[in-house]
């Protein structure tokens, strides 16, 4: 169980990927905004999947380098395309199962820390000053961004990650949902 304490200011600020599924964050004389999402990143290049099959192609992508298997895969608005089963060179992979969502020749994104596990993608929420709030849903491999309330002092609040890494989370720190062919509850 890891703790962390970060200083809210009025920029927008990011912690480093949640490992566990829930977290309990306390304030200090300041609140604070935090949405709770997973990082995507673009990849290398375009893609092309369609809905009736595992098979996601690249042009110009680098698969190898910047994907690894269990990774999570999406489109340029966050929509699920998959999660990656095998990858077999840079412009080749198979999914778990069928595309989710089909891509003609366009970008993609992936999520480099895990597979976001929560069934909601993005929660949002204000945190009054002084305030434990206990059990937070966030969902392994996740982040966690903040920053203070309009009209507030930047505060120091800390973030702490509850229980274990999701159980069917492997050593790779990654959690296939069971929609996606991971193991159900």
């Amino acid at each position: 169980m890891a703790s962390y304490v970060y200083t809210a200011s009025g920029s927008v600020a990011a912690s480093a990927n949640i490992t566990t599924d829930k977290v309990r964050i306390a304030t200090t004389s300041g609140p604070i905004h935090f949405t709770t999402s997973f990082p995507n990143v673009a990849i290398t290049g375009t893609v092309t999947c369609a809905t009736n099959s595992k098979i996601v192609t690249g042009v110009s992508t680098s698969f190898t380098t910047e994907l690894s298997i269990g990774t999570w895969l999406g489109n340029t608005t966050g929509s699920n395309v998959g999660i990656i089963a095998s990858i077999a060179n840079n412009t080749s992979l198979t999914l778990v199962a069928n595309a989710a969502v089909a891509i003609s020749g366009a970008a993609a994104r992936y999520n480099p820390y895990g597979v976001p596990y929560t069934v909601a993608t993005t929660s949002s929420e204000i945190i009054p000053a002084s305030t434990l709030e206990n059990s937070i849903t966030v969902g392994q491999g996740n982040i966690v961004s903040y920053l203070n309330v309009t009209g507030a002092t930047a505060a120091p609040f800390s973030i702490t990650e509850l229980g274990m890494p999701h159980p069917v989370s492997g050593s790779s720190g990654f959690a296939i949902p069971p929609a996606q062919g991971g193991p159900s509850s």
